[in-house]
């Protein structure tokens, strides 16, 4: 008699070996939605987006896009900083980039990394570090220097560090991770169902 559960192992790691070869050539890297609810009560005034980098790391670009809330607007750039179309880009070359925005309410943007430096062969396994400063009214730093927000780039992903409440960050899963996933789980049960319809009909017919 036909074993289904077998079947369904090999399925199983059919859909493995699929998702590997897929996930390869598409974007691995989630989606940082970041936000601020409350600027009045914290008196945050200004955010400095940084991004260091040190010598021998692979070149990667952050990009700032689909902002909500009340418009940020920029003060001062530094560095790799571009904008287009509405999405800033900042660059890790050299060894200081920034992009420094005034605060006038609740915001939110969207944090993305290009992702040359995943796999590349950095001996520091440190591809650069971004960080969101906060800076109150009268310009003074807001909580730690180095950031309330700190994105660390290795070798093989990004180590995210969050230092206070006041910067909420999450990170979602791009489109391409979803649709595989669905895809995979919508082919498993197809076949569970037409092949749990094939046995009854074959123990009928015995």
């Amino acid at each position: 008699m036909f074993n289904i559960q077998k079947y369904l192992r090999h399925v199983v790691l059919a859909l493995g070996l699929a998702a590997a070869s897929l996930t390869a050539g598409a974007s691995v890297l989630p989606t940082y939605k970041i936000g601020v609810a409350d600027t009045a009560t914290k008196d945050i005034a200004a955010i400095d987006l940084v991004f260091s980098s040190i010598d021998g790391a692979a070149s990667v670009t952050a990009y700032l896009s689909h902002f909500t809330g009340t418009a940020l607007v920029e003060l001062d750039r530094q560095g790799a900083v571009s904008d287009k179309a509405g999405v800033f880009s900042i660059g890790n070359a050299g060894s200081y980039n920034d992009l420094y925005l005034g605060v006038d309410g609740p915001f939110g943007f969207d944090l993305n990394f290009s992702e040359s430096f995943l796999g590349f062969n950095n001996a520091a396994d440190n591809n650069g570090f971004f960080s969101i400063v906060l800076y109150d009214s009268l310009g003074e730093i807001i909580g730690n220097p180095s950031g309330e927000l700190q994105f660390s780039l290795t070798n093989t992903g990004i180590d995210t560090t969050s230092n206070s409440s006041l910067l909420s960050v999450t990170a979602v899963p791009e489109p391409t991770d979803w649709a595989l996933m669905l895809t995979g789980l919508v082919f498993v049960v197809y076949l569970t169902r037409r092949n749990g319809r094939a046995s009854v009909r074959a123990i009928a017919q015995a």
